[in-house]
């Protein structure tokens, strides 16, 4: 299985003290208390109809919108995120989310997505500059070797494979963003783009 890979396209990403002190300000307050997460998870878009965008209960909640909305602010504050979501192979976008890494991450697989679709399955955007740092891990196993997928700084997108493999963090860097996107896939354009970005960046491809 392909286990990670860079995406080829590239992206104009908003400027990261930007980034920073948006979500410094406008995360989740009560994370660690409701889901016991310690890292700093900002929702900034959802088919989830949110009153409070920054409670937990009301960010997971099960109560649905029919249309994305975005969190205020957002789309004057971050439109280069917008075109990023755009950009990518999804037919319906359910949320977007900006993680400030503060703590370790144990491996892990997150509630799945997207199963039987052709893998990698899973698309995150680095939008902090620690480009080709150790940090972010993949294995095979829960407890298996770690290997350390090298982001691009011209291609911050990626995908890597949540259903099958494991993923976690093992080094706290400074300030890191990370981009999560959550939506069901157009199976198509995500395998010729996969594919595409396989080949092209060969020497970067993980698998197992």
């Amino acid at each position: 299985m392909i286990a990670y890979t860079p995406i080829d396209i590239s992206c104009k990403i908003p400027e990261h003290e930007l980034l920073v002190d948006y979500i410094e300000k406008n995360h989740i307050t009560n994370l660690k208390d409701q889901y016991g997460y310690t890292s700093l998870l900002c929702a900034i878009a959802s088919k989830n109809l949110i009153l409070n965008w920054q409670d937990a209960n009301d960010v997971f909640s099960n109560r649905t919108n029919k249309e994305l909305t975005f969190a205020p602010g957002v789309t004057d504050i971050f439109p280069e995120l917008i075109d990023i979501a755009n950009l990518l192979p999804f037919k319906d976008i359910l949320g977007l989310v900006l993680n400030l890494h503060t703590t370790l991450l144990e491996s892990h697989r997150d509630d799945l997505l997207n199963l039987g679709v052709y893998s990698p399955e899973r698309y995150n955007v680095l939008l902090s500059p620690h480009y080709e740092q150790d940090s972010f891990f993949i294995s095979k196993e829960k407890h298996g070797e770690k290997h350390y997928p090298k982001i691009l700084k011209e291609y911050p997108i990626y995908a890597f494979n949540n259903n099958e493999a494991y993923h976690g963090a093992d080094i706290v860097l400074d300030k890191r963003v990370i981009l999560i996107l959550i939506g069901n896939l157009d199976e198509q354009k995500h395998i010729e783009l996969i594919n595409r970005s396989v080949e092209k960046f060969k020497d970067y491809v993980i698998r197992y």
